[in-house]
Parts: C-alpha cells; sequence; structure tokens
C-alpha cells in the first residue's frame, strides 16, 4: 500500500507539471482507474480500522472483566482468610477451654473416688464391729440358752456334758453381764445378781444343785426366769443390731450407688469433651489448610492480574500507535483522492488530452507495460497492474524508477517470507517440545492423582482399623475393671472373716488365759477355797490337763490366722498393683492407638491437600494444553499457507523480477 500510496504521489506531481495522458472518455481515464484504487484503498483501510476497533473495545472488555473479576476474587478470598482466621480463634479458645473442664471433670472425678474409698474403709471398720457385736450376743444368747434350759431340766443333763463346758458357758454369762452393767438393773434385782455371783464361781455346783431338784421333781424357777429374763434383754439387742447392720449396710450401698454414678457421669463427660475437643482441633486444621489454600490462590489471582495489567497496558500503547499510523494513511490516501478527484483536476486533465494524444506512447513503452501487465495478472499482483497503468501517464525515467523500487520490494518480500518460514518451523518444533513437556507433566500428575486416592483409601482403611483397636483395648479394660472390682470384694470379705475369726479367737483365748494364766493355784493342783455356807463338794480339784495344750493351739490357730490375713493382704495388694500396671498398659496402648489416629487424620488432610494441589496441576496441564493448541491454530493460521506456497510464491516472485527486468531493459534501450 505504501508503494501504491507513493506512485499517487509521483502521478500528482508529473500531473501538476504538465505531464501527457491519453484522452478518453471519463470512466476509461487512467486517472480516473487510480482514483478508483485509491477509493477502494480508503475503503479497506476504513474496514480494518473498524476491524480494529472492534478488537480493540473487545480486549478493553477483556481488561476491564478480568481486572475487576481478580480484584474481587483477592478481595473475596482476604475476606475469608479473616473470617476463618477468627473462627480458628474461636477454635482454638474453645479447645482449651475443653481442655480446662476436662481437667476440673479429672479432679472432681478422684475426689469422688478417694470419697468411695474411704466410705469402703469405714463401712468395713463399722461391718467388723456389727459383725463382732452381733457375733458376741449369739454367743450371750446361746450360753443363756443353755444355762435355762439346764436348771430347768429340759435340755441335755449335767453328766452329759464336760464341767469346762459350764465354765465356759459361765464366764460367757458374767462377761455380758459386767459389760452391760447397770443397763440390766430392770432386768435383775440384787438378789438375782447374788445368785448369778454364785453360779459364776461354780457353774458345776449349781447346776448339780439344780439336777438334785429335778430329782425330786423340782426346778429353781428363780434362776430359770433370770436367765429367760436375760436372754431376752440380750435378743433385744441382737435385734437392735442386726437392724443397725441392715441400715449400715443401705446406707452404703446408697453412697456407694451415688458415687459411682456421680464418678461414671464425670468420666462419661470427660470423654464427650474429649470427642469434641477432638473434633475442634480437625476442625481447625481444616480451616488452616483452606486459609493455605486461599492464600495460593491470592498469590495465583495476583500473578494473573499482574500479567494482565502488563498485557493490556502493551495493548493501549500498540492501540495508540497504530491507530495514529492508519489515521496517517487514511490522511494521505484521502488527499490524493481529493488532488486527482477534484473540479480543477478533471477540468485540467480534459485540457491536456488532446496533447497527450498526438504524444502517444512508442511502442517498446508498450510492449513493457504488456510485460508487466502479463506477469503481474499471471500471479495476481495489483502492484504490477497499478505499474502498468501508471506507465500509460509517466515519463519512461519515473516508470524505470517505479520499476527499480518495486524489484527491491520484491526482493525484500522474499527476504521476509524466508525470515517468516524460518520463523514458522522453529515456533513449530517449539510448540512441539512444549507440548511433549507438558504432556508428560500431565502424565504424572495423573499417576500422582491414583496414587494418592489408592493412599487415602488406605489411610481410611488404617484409621479403621486402629479405632477398632482403641475400642477392643477399651472394652477389655472395661472387662478388666470389673474384675478387680468383684476380686476386691473377694478379698474384702475374706479379710473381713479373717479378722473376724481372730476376734473370736482372741476372745476365747483371753477367757481360757484367764483361767489358766491368772490363776495358777488351780494349775498347780491347790484346794480351792470353798465360800463360807457352801458344803464341801469337791476335794482336791485340779485343772484339766490339756488346758495349756489348748491355750497353745489357739495361740498357734491366731497366729495362723494372721498369717493368712498378711498373705490375703498380700495378694490383695499384689492384684492392686497388676491392675494398675494393666490400666496404666492399657492406657499407654490406647494413648498410642488415639496418637494414631490422630496422625492419621492429619496425614489424610494433608494427602487430601496434596490430591488437590496435584488435580489442580492436572487440570493447569489441561489448560496448558487447550492454549497450546490454540497457539498452534493461531500458528497455522499464520503460516499454513506461507509454508505450503513458499516455493510457488518464490516462483512467481522470481518471474515478476525477470518480468521487470525485461521490462526495464526495453525501457533503457528507447533512449
Amino acid at each position: 500500500m505504501q508503494v501504491i500510496s507513493m506512485i499517487a504521489l509521483v502521478l500528482t506531481a508529473q500531473l501538476s507539471a504538465g505531464a501527457k495522458i491519453m484522452a478518453q472518455q471519463g470512466k476509461d481515464r487512467p486517472v480516473s482507474k487510480v482514483v478508483n484504487m485509491l477509493k477502494s484503498m480508503q475503503e479497506t483501510l476504513e474496514t480494518e480500522k473498524a476491524a480494529d476497533e472492534d478488537m480493540y473495545e473487545d480486549l478493553s472488555c477483556w481488561c476491564k472483566e478480568n481486572k475487576q473479576g481478580k480484584a474481587t476474587e483477592v478481595k473475596d478470598a482476604e475476606t475469608a482468610i479473616g473470617r476463618m482466621a477468627s473462627e480458628v480463634e474461636e477454635l482454638k479458645a474453645s479447645t482449651e477451654s475443653l481442655a480446662t473442664e476436662m481437667e476440673t471433670l479429672a479432679v472432681e472425678v478422684k475426689k469422688a473416688t478417694a470419697t468411695l474409698d474411704q466410705a469402703r474403709i469405714i463401712h468395713g471398720n463399722k461391718m467388723d464391729e456389727l459383725n463382732a457385736q452381733e457375733s458376741e450376743l449369739n454367743a450371750e444368747i446361746t450360753a443363756v440358752s443353755s444355762a435355762a434350759t439346764a436348771v430347768s431340766g429340759s435340755g441335755t443333763s449335767l453328766a452329759q456334758m464336760p464341767e469346762g463346758h459350764w465354765q465356759k458357758i459361765a464366764a460367757t454369762i458374767q462377761a455380758a453381764v459386767e459389760k452391760r452393767g447397770s443397763l440390766l438393773d430392770s432386768t435383775l434385782s440384787f438378789r438375782d445378781r447374788e445368785k448369778l455371783d454364785t453360779f459364776f464361781k461354780d457353774p458345776v455346783k449349781v447346776l448339780k444343785e439344780a439336777s438334785l431338784l429335778q430329782t425330786k421333781g423340782d426346778t429353781d424357777g428363780e434362776l430359770v426366769g433370770m436367765f429367760n429374763a436375760m436372754k431376752e434383754d440380750f435378743e433385744g439387742d441382737l435385734s437392735a443390731v442386726t437392724k443397725q447392720l441392715a441400715r449400715e449396710k443401705g446406707s452404703y450401698e446408697e453412697l456407694m450407688k451415688s458415687k459411682k454414678e456421680e464418678i461414671e457421669a464425670g468420666e462419661n463427660s470427660i470423654e464427650s469433651k474429649r470427642m469434641q475437643r477432638a473434633e475442634k482441633r480437625q476442625d481447625m486444621i481444616e480451616k488452616k489448610h483452606a486459609m493455605e489454600e486461599k492464600q495460593k490462590a491470592i498469590a495465583s489471582a495476583q500473578e494473573f492480574l499482574a500479567l494482565v495489567e502488563e498485557k493490556c497496558s502493551i495493548s493501549d500503547t500498540e492501540w495508540v500507535e497504530r491507530q495514529k499510523t492508519r489515521q496517517a494513511e487514511i490522511d494521505s490516501v484521502s488527499q490524493a483522492i481529493e488532488v486527482l478527484d477534484g473540479e480543477d483536476a478533471h477540468a485540467l486533465f480534459s485540457k491536456t488530452y488532446s496533447f497527450l494524444q498526438e504524444d502517444s506512447m512508442d511502442q517498446r513503452l508498450k510492449k513493457a507495460s504488456s510485460i508487466v501487465a502479463r506477469v503481474g495478472k499471471s500471479h495476481s499482483d495489483d502492484r504490477l497492474v497499478a505499474l502498468v497503468a501508471s506507465a500509460e501517464i509517466k515519463g519512461m525515467e519515473k516508470v524505470k524508477a517505479a520499476i527499480d523500487e518495486m524489484r527491491e520490494a520484491l526482493k525484500k518480500e522474499q527476504q521476509d517470507e524466508v525470515a517468516k518460514k524460518d520463523f514458522c518451523v522453529s515456533g513449530f518444533n517449539d510448540i512441539a517440545a512444549k507440548k511433549a513437556g507438558v504432556e508428560s507433566e500431565k502424565s504424572g500428575h495423573s499417576s500422582q492423582v491414583d496414587k494418592l486416592e489408592i493412599k487415602l483409601n488406605d489411610i481410611s482403611s488404617d484409621a479403621s482399623d486402629t479405632k477398632g483397636k482403641v475400642e477392643a483395648a477399651q472394652k477389655d479394660l472395661k472387662t478388666e475393671t470389673e474384675d478387680h472390682k468383684k476380686e476386691l470384694k473377694d478379698f474384702a470379705a475374706t479379710l473381713a472373716d479373717q479378722k473376724a475369726s481372730q476376734v473370736v479367737l482372741k476372745k476365747a483365748l483371753a477367757k481360757l488365759k484367764e483361767f489358766y494364766e491368772t490363776k495358777p493355784a488351780f494349775i498347780q493342783g491347790k484346794a480351792t477355797q470353798t465360800p463360807e455356807g457352801v458344803p464341801a463338794g469337791f476335794s482336791d480339784y485340779k485343772t484339766s490337763s490339756n488346758g495349756l495344750k489348748v491355750l497353745q493351739i489357739l495361740q498357734d490357730v491366731i497366729l495362723e490366722t494372721k498369717a493368712m490375713e498378711k498373705e490375703t493382704t498380700r495378694a490383695k495388694d499384689v492384684a492392686i498393683k497388676d491392675y494398675s500396671k494393666l490400666v496404666a498398659a492399657s492406657e499407654k496402648d490406647i494413648g498410642a492407638l488415639e496418637k494414631e489416629l490422630n496422625n492419621l487424620a492429619m496425614v489424610k488432610a494433608q494427602t487430601k491437600s496434596d490430591l488437590l494441589a496435584t488435580k489442580k496441576s492436572l487440570k493447569g496441564d489441561e489448560q496448558d494444553l487447550v492454549d497450546i493448541a490454540a497457539e498452534t491454530a493461531d500458528l497455522h493460521e499464520d503460516c499454513d499457507f506461507l509454508m505450503k506456497n513458499f516455493e510457488l510464491r518464490k516462483s512467481a516472485r522470481t518471474d515478476e523480477l525477470e518480468g521487470l527486468a525485461q521490462a526495464k531493459a526495453i525501457l533503457s534501450g528507447s533512449k
């Protein structure tokens, strides 16, 4: 187009200098052809200008939308990060609060457990005391019943029982009377007490006297009544102790139930809060990960926004320069049309018509024009056609100069096309290499996605197995705890039985020692002093030869019982230690499993993050391939015609150059 504009300007100069043109009809004049060509050029330039404006408008809209869209995306992401940061702080505060509450509940559970243990000890001591009283009362009731039966003659006769047996019964009754003291005043009169003292001093003698009465068909009703009254008192005391035992047991069971419920509620609350804390910690991890993803999104958006800014800035600069250049070309064409197509120009062309007709072009000029026209039409080159048209109105020197200029332009075009061909070949090679690289990355990312998804499934399976192990361990620990409680209960019952046995044995031993050790006269075989007023029944009374043996046996049995108690206590302590070790080991195992669960949760979260990132990269690879395809299409659009027609265009351009050379040679010979 620049060459044609130059020709138009040369034509204008020639016309103003009085150049010769052929006089024909207005529509067939060469000037008219030039004007028509210029007008066509003007239309093309205006069309191209409008197309540029449309493209710039589209580009401006794209810049505006992307700037606003990415800015909004960044703002929304920053707002979301702020909101999630606040939520993370709230979750953190909540987890810390739950931890504090769990510690408080643990202290309360510990206190309740200590209270329960203390209550067990107090209850055990109380029950031991009441059981001892009950056993003692039963022994006392048995003793007075036996005495009453023996005196009344309704039971076993005196001869059927050893004297030591009645001595033991008398000692039991005497201990009961002395223990109660004045409490029996309403039951025993002064005379009753005197009769009892007589009985206590020599029960066998009293019973023998009662036996004599029985042979006469009579009984000592006063003594029988006294024993029966004492029995009633003792039975009343036994009833009171029995009721107290029932009350103590009921109160203890009620306390145990209350404390166990309190402990269980506390432990359930601790477990509930532990689960809540774990859930909140997981939420906090997920929100932190989401914040990181938002930060990455912001960085990506800002990076893209910078590219948009750079692209749009360059486009604005190019648009200003392009608009300026195109407008200058349009102005040049418009001015040429104004010069050639004005009324003054038409009048001037009419006046010079006859002169131009007289000075017609010689045959060599026509031949040169014919050659150039033939080459131009053969290769559809409007510039050669325009050159032929200009040859009709120019001088030969001007035409030769135009030919030289056009030859240089053709050579320049040839060089440009060679350079562009090299650019296209290099571009296709670069795109092929780039595509191969992206496809390789896509394959790697796709493989990584498959691996991460398999890893997620494996993690979920491992977490399920670990959770099952935790539940099984907790169930086993609960079973062991129940068994341990039952075992402790059995130990407590055994110890209580052993202590009760010791109490009975010690009492028996004390009574025997009271006789065999505190009264050595009897042991030495000296005669006992007969109370005044009592006829001598026996002489030279000697203690049983087995008395000391019995004392020794009782002492051995008591020692054996104490040894059994120590062994039971030791076994109990061992059981408690073993249980404590079991609990510690179980809690350690459960803690390790729970830690493993937490680690699996963290690995799962990280794997999810990696999977999302890899999928994003895979999506980016797919977008890169789309962009490469678009880039390839653009390159094909720009290069396919040239690559396909390069040799043909090169050959045609060679023909044009040869034609122009022949035309110039012909014109040069005209001088």
